[in-house]
């Protein structure tokens, strides 16, 4: 699913019940006027000390009161299909819909402190044709207009229908199946600031012309004054670089200066003059596709909102870009970077924002938006603190060991941002291996070592991760906040694809994920991961990754979740309410055929019904369990509590529950209609009559049990709804609770595809009452919805061979074994001549009870007699006497028929051996009937 790194600009990674986020934890800036506090999160962690301490707050729309018909919206159940949506790709999996004159949501001012400052994430509809709207929307203080916000859809709205899917340069409508539906808009409130206690809202009016607004949340604060420009530095200004305040409202000004060769100029003599460079407020765009670079030297701006460097590259675009800035052991503080992006890739003018290598570099204070990445960082002792990322197409803060060219890695810190809607992971460690290149060589890269990640807020990546571990050695994911991932897993540890490091050692704690995990690729996603395999491939080392303390809350799927991965310690971890299982080795899509962890302290509060809080769906993973405080594993009984009744139809999908082992064993998890069952084992959406879902993905030595009450003892007509692209011999067969094999090998015929569907009857003998039947896979290569068994139509006068498969030894002639099921005793069935013994068998399909055979010649034939056996088999293969050798004669006068009488048996395969006939030098059988017991 991911592409080479460097740039890494794709990640893999996907909510469960939703509730009022009412001050979320945000990033500080470089200065602020009011002490910072931690503020509240979501209600299940609101004691939670995780996340960045911040100097404003976020007002969850649906935290607010709704008034005049507005509405929240909220995503109440775990998605079935891999799209997005907008509940899905909102901050709490919740927001405020707008879409009527005087309809809108209010909030009161209880941060403490006046409010001067609005950054408002929404959503507009898209223009018709895509592409894009501008609209505005009023905010109120004290039931009061104040002023008109300008909000736009001009860099959301991509289309992932017509095979688009997890791309983001679709901007066409008509293929359908829309991401990306946030964007956030700032400003400075006008007139005085909204006081502490005083209510304030956003209202669609008549001159509020987008047709709905949707309101995700609005950050609030009271930033303060303009910094003044430092001793020993240079202006921009002073180079030629003109300041333009028109408002970009997601588009750059026409007419707009360019000062991208002023603000190079003064870059350049501040490196030779040792001095800082100087932003002061004010807009200064550069424009296409060039960007800066700088060299040991410090950047910095007013403050993060004053200072704005906007980047404006012709669209459509087809020069590659780098990065705006390219900075080599700088510092850089205390201004915001802006783009006119449409989309994540070259074509949409997407660029990074800051591509940093060297020593001892620092970013603080910084505030991204709309450009490919926000920091793309490798080298030695750098750090990212105090920043916001908000709507970046790709990642957030990626540091690595590849940037500018470098090979290393090492002792990076990423602490106190805040991460909003990323298109990839909001922060990763990406440590990588080697990389391809054009000519087919390969470039390696020391891995990378002692990357801290502590006390950062992730939050509603809408194609990523929140944290994602990839690679490497020695690093410290600690007091972090991640919440409403859109479509993949919360928090990662593992590595990048084929061309990753191995992660060697980690540790992960004291970090809290909420409402995290996805349905990415239909693939069910865990909160938190631990294992290779969680970005596309199965490949590589993930050693010694110890996570303890940490809390998982409301993940979409499962808690908890194991690739292949060894000596990790999972330690006193709290999952509360997960969507599935709380804890699961070897969850779907995540295969963990070998692995090894240490599972101890840990807490599972909140199960679903039919959910377990551990489960280990491998039968290689070695799990040391002790010490934890979660229910025990519930033991196997019926699905839905109540057992299907015989007659009747058993669900293939309705298997027992009791996990793994017990109720069901399975050597992989692969299931993709994980929303019908928590376990999410081999289900798949089917298309046959009906709809709903068929038990898939059949391998040898899997089986699954179903409990039945059967309400009279007798033989049943079993048939069985099954696909399969071709014919599988001896496919399944259905056994007792005793391993008696009741059914014999089933043959199935080829449907022609997956989701083509027949129906294969046979027979199975059952006693009345409740019992567990077992279905077990012996070759797969199939599917089955179904298995419907019937009261039998077969009595003493029934003749089970009639119209059924034959074999034989051999055939002279014209006299092929078919002859002797097709219901004419004037054909018949001739072997070679001179060459005994011979044979001839009828496959009954399935093992069936029978107690008498009867053999034919043609009426009109001499008398004749023939020495011979009667045997049979479940498998066609190993024969049990029925009727010992013995001479038999066919006599005209009575029919030239003979009767063989046994003791009722149930076999599939009848098979007469002929060793004499005193008629012809061959063995001769025109009709071969078996009649039912």
């Amino acid at each position: 699913m991911l592409t080479s790194l460097r740039p890494r600009r794709l990640a893999v990674a996907v909510v469960a019940t939703v509730g009022a986020m009412c001050m979320a934890v945000l990033p500080a800036a470089a200065t602020q006027q009011s002490p910072p506090a931690k503020a509240a999160a979501h209600p299940a962690v609101a004691n939670s000390t995780a996340g960045a301490t911040t100097p404003f707050a976020v007002y969850e729309a649906e935290a607010g009161t709704p008034a005049g018909g507005a509405a929240v919206r909220s995503l109440t159940s775990a998605p079935t299909t891999q799209y997005s949506s907008a509940a899905l790709e909102a901050s709490g999996h919740s927001y405020v819909h707008l879409d009527g004159t005087g309809q809108s949501v209010q909030w009161t001012n209880t941060t403490g402190r006046p409010i001067s400052f609005l950054d408002v994430r929404a959503s507009i509809p898209d223009s018709a044709s895509g592409g894009g709207t501008t609209a505005t929307l009023n905010l109120y203080v004290n039931g009061v207009f104040r002023q008109a916000l300008n909000l736009n859809s001009l860099q959301s709205w991509v289309y992932e229908g017509n095979g688009n899917y997890n791309t983001s340069d679709d901007q066409n409508p008509a293929d359908g199946d829309p991401r990306v539906f946030w964007d956030e808009s700032h400003t400075f409130v006008t007139g005085s600031p909204i006081p502490a206690g005083a209510t304030f809202s956003l209202r669609k009016d008549s001159a509020n012309s987008a047709s709905f607004y949707d309101i995700d949340s609005v950050d609030v604060e009271n930033p303060p004054a303009p910094q003044a420009q430092p001793a020993n530095s240079i202006s921009i200004t002073s180079c030629g670089a003109v300041a333009d305040n028109t408002p970009t409202n997601g588009a750059a000004d026409s007419q707009s200066v360019d000062s991208r060769a002023a603000i190079q100029n003064c870059i350049d003599q501040a490196e030779q003059q040792g001095r800082i460079l100087w932003i002061p407020q004010g807009t200064f765009y550069v424009k296409g596709t060039a960007g800066l670079t700088a060299q040991g030297i410090t950047i910095a701006g007013a403050g993060l909102w004053y200072s704005t460097v906007y980047r404006d590259v012709p669209v459509p675009n087809s020069t590659p870009l780098a990065a705006l800035f390219d900075l080599t052991s700088c510092t850089v503080r205390d201004f915001h970077i802006d783009a006119n992006a449409v989309s994540r890739s070259t074509i949409g003018g997407d660029g990074g924002a800051m591509d940093t290598t060297g020593t001892d570099w620092l970013a603080d204070g910084i505030w991204t938006q709309h450009t490919m990445s926000g920091f793309w960082a490798s080298g030695t002792g750098g750090t990212v603190k105090n920043s916001r990322l908000t709507s970046v197409w790709a990642d957030g803060i990626n540091v690595n060991n590849v940037s500018l060219g470098a090979d290393s890695g090492n002792d990076l810190t990423v602490t106190n941002n805040f991460v909003r809607g990323t298109g990839d992971d909001a922060i990763a460690i990406n440590s990588v291996n080697y990389n391809t290149n054009g000519d087919g060589s390969k470039t390696y890269y020391n891995p990378m070592t002692n990357v801290t990640v502590s006390d950062n807020t992730s939050i509603a990546p809408w194609g990523g991760k929140g944290i994602g571990i990839y690679g490497g050695s020695g690093h410290l994911v600690r007091d972090n906040y991640v919440a409403d991932t859109a479509r993949y897993i919360g928090l990662g540890a593992g590595r990048f694809g084929v061309n990753g490091s191995d992660l060697l050692s980690a540790t992960v704690t004291g970090n809290t994920v909420v409402r995290s995990g996805g349905n990415a690729y239909s693939q069910g996603q865990p909160a938190l991961h631990i294992g290779n395999g969680g970005d596309g491939q199965n490949v590589g080392t993930v050693d010694k990754v110890t996570v303890t303390g940490n809390t998982v809350t409301d993940s979409l799927y499962d808690g908890i979740g194991f690739s292949t991965s060894t000596n990790t310690l999972l330690q006193d971890n709290t999952v509360n309410s997960p969507g599935r299982n709380g804890i699961s080795i070897s969850p779907p899509f995540y295969p963990a055929p070998t692995g090894s962890a240490t599972i101890t302290g840990n807490t599972v509060t909140g199960l679903a019904p039919g959910t377990s809080a551990f489960v280990n769906n491998s039968t290689g993973f070695t799990a040391t369990s002790s010490d934890n405080h979660w229910p025990p594993p519930a033991p196997e009984g019926p699905y839905g509590g109540t057992p299907a009744a015989v007659p009747g139809t058993v669900q293939a999908e309705d298997y027992d529950t009791g996990g793994q082992g017990v109720a069901y064993n399975v050597t992989s998890v692969n299931g993709n209609a994980n929303s019908y069952r928590a376990d999410g084992v081999d289900l798949d959406n089917t298309s046959d009559t009906g709809g709903g879902y068929n038990l898939g993905w059949t391998g040898p030595g899997q089986w699954f049990r179903y409990t039945v009450d059967v309400a009279t003892a007798g033989t049943y007509a079993l048939d069985l709804r099954i696909a399969a692209p071709t014919a599988v011999t001896g496919a399944l067969h259905l056994s007792d609770a005793t391993g008696t094999n009741l059914t014999g090998a089933v043959d199935l015929p080829a449907t022609g595809d997956w989701q083509t569907w027949s129906t294969v009857t046979t027979r199975v003998t059952l006693p009345a009452g409740r019992q567990v039947l077992t279905l077990d896979q012996d070759t797969g290569g199939w599917n089955i919805n179904s298995l419907a068994f019937a009261a039998s139509s077969d009595t003493p006068s029934t003749d089970l061979a009639a119209g059924r498969p034959t074999g034989e030894s051999s055939h002279n002639d014209v006299y092929p074994s078919s002859n002797v099921t097709d219901g004419n005793q004037n054909t018949y069935w001739e072997s070679a001549n001179n060459a005994f013994p011979q044979w001839v068998q009828i496959d009954l399909g399935s093992a069936r009870s029978a107690s008498r055979a009867v053999l034919q010649l043609p009426a009109t034939w001499g008398a004749r007699t023939q020495t011979l056996t009667l045997g049979g088999s479940t498998d066609g293969t190993a024969f049990t006497t029925l009727k010992s050798s013995a001479a038999y004669t066919f006599d005209p006068s009575t029919g030239n028929t003979v009767t063989l009488t046994f003791p009722a048996t149930a076999q599939r395969y009848y098979r007469v051996t002929v060793t004499a006939n005193n008629g012809w030098p061959a063995a001769q059988v025109s009709t071969f009937q078996i009649w039912a017991a």
